[in-house]
């Protein structure tokens, strides 16, 4: 596959993206703020053609999902666009389902210890 191919497969399975601007809205922040936290690589961000996007599935009304800064802390890997793979790729350490999808299932301790593997 070509990366542009890899990386829009990426983008679907993530839900797509937000803008800053939305994503500051959901975590209810300001865009400052959130290009602050992405520095500190606790949200993904991902630098596109258009500017930088956030992938929609860190997202959930009212903030982040639960749980996803602390994974994101605790990850050596430092490249969003592998960040974002490894989010949203089923993992059998998690009986198949995707870091993502553990977290949202409230597994946060085991998604944090696949995180630090």
């Amino acid at each position: 596959m070509r990366t542009e191919d890899i990386k829009a497969d990426l983008l679907r399975r993530a839900d797509g993206t937000l803008s800053a601007s939305e994503a500051a809205r959901m975590l209810g922040t300001d865009v400052v703020t959130l290009q602050e936290l992405a520095a500190e690589s606790v949200v993904i961000a991902l630098p596109l053609p258009g500017g930088t996007a956030y992938p929609a599935c860190q997202f959930e009304i009212g903030g982040m999902v639960a749980g996803l800064s602390e994974v994101l802390r605790s990850m050596p890997i430092r490249s969003p666009w592998m960040r974002l793979e490894w989010l949203v790729t089923p993992d059998p350490a998690l009986g198949g389902a995707s870091p993502i999808e553990a977290l949202r299932q409230g597994n946060v301790t085991e998604v944090i210890q696949l995180a630090r593997s």
